[in-house]
């Protein structure tokens, strides 16, 4: 098959939307000519390690952006004071822009339109017949694949892919309107198949009235690195690592802070150590500092992705905050590229979350870790000093491969090339 992905956030960029397509693409790649269509930014910078297999890399460089966010890799002072009003300005602003003009989130990115179109054009008019693969966000990705696709109905299938919703954003109350949804409706008119990546938003793209909508998760390219259930730790002591990202209202550290802190004033003699690694570390330090914490953490700054790793295998227990706004509905089928990160560490995975997470059951099979909710602070605490008073911790180790197994980018990609096929032979019945 000629496959031809669009997607603007770059396979060197170190974002989940980056590594979806990346490894979908080294996949593919093994059995198929699969190119990438992507921006790029003029100036030279840190790239990530990535590996698109055989897959061409064509890149378009952008046309504007306010910020490089590749460049800085920690926050300034300045630009954590009033980040709560920046960060729900940007969510409002983001999907009413981005549907009139080619921009997308991360530095204000203004893709060149022209230019992305011209490329897809000579890359169908090689090939008797394309797949071509658009994701959002951003955007006009959309409309690149509703625009050829109606120019060559029967030369191309047209796979639209939504690494995030489109309408009904928990950023975003301005997306809940009718017109985001219908906007949505109207523009995946003739898309052959749609791929999402929770199992709400199956439901969701379903009552648009779409009939092919398939569940196509993110997922983890590599092998669990755990082979002992038994992992060895000190005695009386717990090491902790969060090496995720903080949002204002969806995404913070409040009530894992305070579960901590009652941890430590129920049990004093136990020795708590907490890491943390990312581009947040100002504001993980000053929040420990509000709860007369600091003594408990080590903050590592920004690490590379294979310095995290790294970090995190060498944990006692991983902490993941899936979502701590107040949409509950919303935050049933949150998912987070770093949960199947944490699932091939080997390590126990403490979650916080809304009770009826649509991963609880993946994440606990293993028999040691939890979900918690974030008012369960008391409950939090007690399941730390647990763990800390072991000398070692079990995990079923069976069960979380087989979890994992179907997380695993080699086999996502193999359950997606056989969508395509099935589409293919519908398609070729009905003409």
């Amino acid at each position: 098959m000629n496959i031809i992905i669009v997607s603007p956030y770059s396979p060197k960029w170190s974002n989940i939307a980056s590594v979806r397509w990346e490894k979908l693409a080294k996949y593919l790649s093994h059995n198929h000519n699969v190119t990438i269509v992507t921006s790029a930014f003029p100036e030279k910078f840190p790239e990530r390690t990535f590996d698109v297999g055989k897959a061409r890399l064509i890149e378009i460089p952008l046309k504007w952006y306010l910020r490089n966010p590749y460049m800085q890799n920690v926050l300034s002072e300045n630009e954590i004071s009033g980040v709560a009003l920046k960060h729900k300005l940007k969510g409002e602003v983001r999907v009413i822009l981005e549907r009139i003009l080619p921009f997308s989130s991360g530095g204000m990115l203004y893709h060149d339109f022209e230019s992305y179109r011209k490329e897809i054009e000579r890359l169908i008019s090689q090939a008797e017949q394309s797949i071509l693969i658009t994701t959002y966000d951003p955007w006009f990705s959309l409309r690149l694949g509703s625009s050829f696709k109606y120019k060559y109905y029967s030369k191309i299938i047209w796979i639209a892919d939504f690494r995030d919703p489109s309408f009904d954003v928990h950023e975003s109350a301005i997306s809940r309107l009718s017109l985001f949804k219908n906007g949505t409706k109207k523009i995946l008119k003739y898309a052959d198949m749609v791929t999402v990546v929770t199992q709400r938003m199956v439901d969701d793209y379903m009552n648009l009235g779409i009939a092919n909508v398939v569940f196509i998760p993110n997922g983890f390219d590599g092998s669990l690195s755990l082979t002992d259930e038994n992992i060895v730790k000190g005695v009386r002591s717990l090491e902790i690592t969060y090496t995720g990202s903080l949002h204002p209202y969806t995404i913070e550290l409040t009530p894992f802070l305070e579960a901590l802190k009652k941890a430590i004033l129920s049990n004093g003699s136990i020795n708590f150590v907490f890491n943390y690694a990312g581009m947040h570390s100002i504001k993980v330090s000053s929040e420990f500092k509000k709860f007369e914490l600091e003594q408990y953490l080590v903050n590592h700054g920004f690490l590379t992705r294979d310095e995290a790793i790294k970090l995190q295998r060498s944990s006692d227990v991983l902490l993941l905050v899936a979502y701590t706004g107040d949409n509950e509905l919303v935050a049933r089928s949150v998912r987070t590229g770093k949960v199947y990160e944490y699932l091939a560490s080997g390590r126990p995975i403490i979650v916080i979350g809304p009770k009826d997470w649509e991963m609880r059951e993946e994440v606990e099979a293993d028999g040691i870790s939890r979900v918690f909710h974030k008012s369960e602070t008391h409950e939090i605490a007690e399941y730390l000093t647990g763990l800390a008073s072991k000398k070692t911790l079990k995990i079923n180790l069976d069960a979380r491969k087989r979890v994992l197994q179907q997380y695993l980018y080699s086999n996502i990609a193999k359950k997606l090339e056989e969508k395509i096929h099935t589409v293919m032979g519908l398609k070729k019945t009905v003409e």
